[in-house]
């Protein structure tokens, strides 16, 4: 007989928040009265008079901290929105008496000076609110009442209260602390923390001589999905490592009193080296009466650490005693564990792996039941295939066609180097492409070498001076006199530069000031931009740890600094070709462009406090001949006009971010509207530079959340609210706007993470499982269209040597290593351990119906596919990139700026989000908003 018929489903650490999994949870609320939020808007407005910032905010922060330490630790107060949730009650004169002394310390009283017996009207007005016990439960249900997975009816969007977003972890994670987690034979105990997670506080992850330690940490998000009608239980596990002293520390984690009380997760106010307690809560506290709470103990650890620091001791430098050991013993942890706050180098490393996420699954399971999402995999998209890394590298036919479509009849390779090693790596890397034996190519200086016919030269020049670290690297007037570097209409040139690794700079270059960079690569790459070139910038060669048995050994470095040339230069090489298959619609997949738009808030410089908005775009444009190549076109917001890639990234390149009022790009609710306006205006321009060809444009939708409602998970079969900009290009004439949006997420704390795969028969007994896998998967809606997740397995997980840590293990079990002859194993604590991640894709249809009833409709499948496959198939890489090739290009012009790792917000140069967490100002929940 043959065997049952089964279907491949995607487990992911997500689950459906239903009424049923909440059990009873409730919270205590105070929903104000409009004349609270009026008198909060005029102390703010108090507050940024007094500080001379506009962009500054009362700190409601400051109330918050000192009311965990009164309530026990769960508190979320919104002033905007006039609310305040804690999971136990609130007396009314505390909280009388806490309003007092905030407003008064806002307008800059001395605490003393402040009269709790005369409170203000605001303080009166809270106290006032009377609270109400409200069930959690209550507040899931959609407009259209309780929906069923597979229901035909007609549905809604989740559109719980804000606060219940912020607040349904407390329960949730209560509950799952009361239960011992047994894990590779051990019992771990979570206790949970103030933000709505779990810390295995009392176990912790450690080095051999105990001197390094980590935490395993359990976040529990909610947020939404789209056309799926209950909210969903994202959870996330993540090594959280603790740093022996409080330099740098931007978060504090601590101990109450009771071991019953979750941990208070503290952020330290200031910058720079010494960060402290924010002064006004202490303040709040010390009239309290609350003399030695939590924030008063942190504030005691940074000031003995000052102490010692003035004084020249030990006590707080990163030596064998530090003050944390003085308190607990050597190398112990005590309450207080400081949050490493930099990516130096550490002795436990960082991530899970696959394991413990399983383990963490089946415990969730077992304590809470929770209904799982319902995601199988697609069937269209089986048999990705992707170039092995070692047949990586540029080919000389892929340039050739790129240069016809791009109308230049040469390409000129511009090699600057000042050690002959690397004059040597170069010319090796460039005889392997080009099919040559290195030992006949020997350039004179300045003498063009040929490579490919005419059509491809190499041309050589030594400057040090140009290249090597200083004050004085990367001036225009060493590279001044090299003919090389001269433009001409029929040829395009690259630059392939030597640079230096300094790891001292490296660490340092993200508390550096504006003005202090003195990186040559950086220098020298704002010159050759001004000049008119794109450069790429090879480090020394990394020797490999393993040997081949024939003892060949690829400079990788070499080989993919060429790859990220080429794409600077916009060399589309036939891997692109391949990929796109898939016709949208009534076009045929070589018929229409697509257009990613990279959004990336800066930080705030010097005493400009602005924060100011960054966008790039990229256009991938199909071939204008049969067999032809695709070409890459870029756009940015300080030359705001589209051009050929490696024009529009030099371009970009060759001034510093604009800043003050060089720029309308503002990082607040005007300046979001003018940037979607510039945008539309950016797509406007792409249409007539397109000649009318169809498109589609990609964003991240985290990064894009406050540009565009119409992306939100909430909004969606809404119709546009008049004035606002719903979509990109919605303001456009209908023949301008884009065929469809596709909404990239790729934050993991949003993001669903994949665990396995369960090969499931019609009534749900699963068959078989697939530890890891690498395909496109589909969230079964209960209305409207699907949402797609494509799992990927990180290289580093399978790579050389890499042995699959965490694959059948938790950290609790991994071995420190030996290096006895007789007994030698693998320190497996040191290196970082990883697990699956996914890219979550929404396709988003915003062309109209042409009527014409044999006309082909536009399916999100097809779109999903394409986005999958520009993944899966990047143009500089052998793995996955979690952008597709369109927005992944658009976002490579701002990582590859100049000035990038100075502007990029400090605490993760990878985030790119212009938003928050926060609730929008429309209302929109922190879940609803991607």
């Amino acid at each position: 007989m043959p065997a049952p018929t089964t279907r491949a489903c995607l487990d992911v650490l997500a689950y459906r928040c239903t009424p049923a999994l909440l059990d009873g949870a409730t919270v205590h609320l105070r929903q104000f009265p409009t004349s609270v939020t009026s008198l909060w808007t005029l102390l703010d407005r108090q507050y940024k008079d007094i500080v001379k910032r506009e962009e500054a905010q009362a700190p409601h922060s400051v109330l918050t901290g000192a009311l965990r330490c009164l309530t026990g630790g769960y508190v979320f107060f919104d002033p905007k929105q006039g609310l305040l949730a804690t999971r136990r009650p609130l007396d009314d004169d505390t909280l009388r008496d806490a309003f007092t002394l905030l407003h008064g310390l806002i307008l800059g009283h001395h605490p003393d000076d402040i009269d709790l017996n005369r409170p203000t009207p605001l303080a009166e007005r809270v106290a006032e609110t009377m609270p109400q016990e409200r069930l959690l439960a209550d507040y899931l249900i959609t407009p259209d009442g309780s929906q069923t997975p597979g229901s035909s009816a007609p549905g809604r969007q989740p559109d719980a209260a804000n606060w219940v977003y912020s607040t349904v972890a407390w329960d949730l994670a209560h509950r799952l602390a009361q239960h011992t987690w047994r894990v590779d034979g051990q019992d771990i105990t979570l206790r949970p923390d103030s933000s709505g997670g779990l810390i295995a506080w009392q176990q912790p992850w450690s080095n051999k001589a105990g001197t390094a330690h980590a935490l395993a940490r359990v976040r529990l998000t909610l947020k939404t999905l789209p056309n799926v009608s209950d909210p969903i239980l994202v959870v996330s596990s993540q090594a959280t490592r603790i740093s022996r002293t409080m330099a740098y520390a931007r978060t504090v984690l601590a101990e109450q009193a009771e071991a019953a009380l979750p941990i208070v997760e503290v952020e330290m106010a200031g910058r720079g080296r010494v960060r402290r307690v924010h002064r006004m809560s202490l303040q709040t506290l010390a009239r309290l009466g609350m003399d030695h709470s939590v924030l008063h103990n942190i504030q005691q650890r940074v000031e003995v650490e000052q102490s010692a620091d003035a004084r020249g001791d030990n006590a707080s430098q990163d030596g064998p005693e530090t003050v944390a050991e003085a308190e607990t013993g050597a190398g112990g942890l005590g309450p207080i564990r400081p949050v490493q706050g930099k990516t130096f180098s550490f002795p436990v490393g960082r991530g899970v792996g696959m394991h413990h996420l399983r383990e963490l699954d089946r415990h969730i399971g077992q304590i809470l039941a929770p209904t799982p999402l319902t995601i199988v995999q697609d069937p269209r998209a089986r048999g990705f295939k992707q170039l092995p890394q070692a047949e990586l590298s540029v080919q000389p036919g892929d340039i050739l066609r790129s240069l016809d479509a791009m109308s230049y009849q040469h390409l000129r390779l511009v090699c600057l180097w000042y050690r002959d090693e690397m004059r040597q790596r170069m010319i090796h890397g460039l005889a392997s492409v080009f099919g040559l034996d290195p030992q006949t190519i020997d350039p004179a200086e300045g003498i063009p070498v040929p490579l490919e016919g005419s059509r491809v030269s190499a041309v050589f020049h030594c400057v040090p001076d140009f290249l090597v670290h200083g004050p004085a690297a990367g001036q225009e007037t060493a590279v001044a006199r090299i003919p090389s570097l001269k433009k001409e209409p029929s040829t395009l040139v690259g630059v392939w530069a030597e640079t230096e690794y300094d790891a001292a700079a490296e660490e340092e270059e993200a508390s550096a000031p504006a003005g202090a960079d003195e990186d040559a690569k950086h220098q020298a790459r704002r010159t050759l931009a001004r000049l008119g070139f794109v450069s790429q910038f090879t480090a020394a060669r990394k020797e490999a740890k393993r040997k081949k048995p024939n003892g060949k050994q690829t400079d990788h470095q070499v080989v993919l600094s060429l790859l990220d040339l080429c794409r600077s230069l916009g060399i589309i090489d036939r891997r692109i070709d391949q990929v796109m298959v898939d016709a949208i619609g009534p076009h045929a997949a070589d018929q229409v462009a697509h257009c990613g738009i990279h959004v990336r808030r800066q930080s705030r410089q010097g005493k400009d406090r602005t924060a100011k908005i960054c966008v790039t775009a990229s256009v991938l444009k199909p071939p204008t001949t049969p067999g032809g190549a695709w070409t890459l076109h870029g756009w940015s917001y300080t030359h705001r006009h589209w051009q050929p890639y490696h024009q529009a990234q030099a371009a970009f390149h060759a001034e510093p971010y604009p800043t003050g009022k060089m720029t309308d790009f503002d990082d607040d609710n005007r300046g979001h509207k003018t940037v979607a306006q510039h945008i539309d205006q950016a797509l406007a321009d792409l249409c007539d530079y397109l000649d009318g060809a169809p498109y589609t444009v990609t964003v991240d939708g985290v990064a894009t959340r406050r540009l565009w409602l119409g992306l939100h998970n909430r909004r969606q079969g809404q119709q546009p609210t008049r004035n606002s900009t719903w979509l990109p290009a919605s303001t456009l004439p209908a023949r301008e706007r884009p065929l469809a949006v596709v909404r990239i997420n790729k934050d993991m704390d949003e993001v669903p993470r994949p665990i396995r795969v369960s090969h499931r028969s019609a009534d749900g007994t699963v068959a078989r499982t697939n530890k890891v896998t690498n395909l496109l998967y589909q969230v079964e809606p209960d209305f409207g269209s699907p949402t797609w997740l494509l799992a990927t397995v990180p290289p580093q997980f399978d790579g050389a040597g890499a042995g699959r840590l965490g694959e059948a293990i938790t950290r609790w079990s991994a071995s420190h290593g030996s290096s006895d002859s007789d007994n030698r194993s693998k320190n497996e604590v040191r290196p970082n351990w990883y697990s699956m991640t996914a890219t979550e894709i929404y396709p988003i249809i915003t062309a109209g119906t042409s009527g014409n009833p044999n006309t082909a409709p536009i399916e999100p499948q097809s779109l999903a596919l394409a986005a999958a496959r520009l993944c899966h198939q990047p143009l500089a890489w052998a793995n996955r990139t979690r952008y597709p090739v369109p927005l992944h290009a658009a976002q490579q012009m701002d990582l590859d700026h100049p000035q990038y790792r100075r502007s990029a917000l400090a605490d993760d140069q990878n985030a790119e989000a212009i938003g928050d967490t926060s609730p929008t100002d429309d209302g929109t929940p922190a879940g609803d908003q991607s």
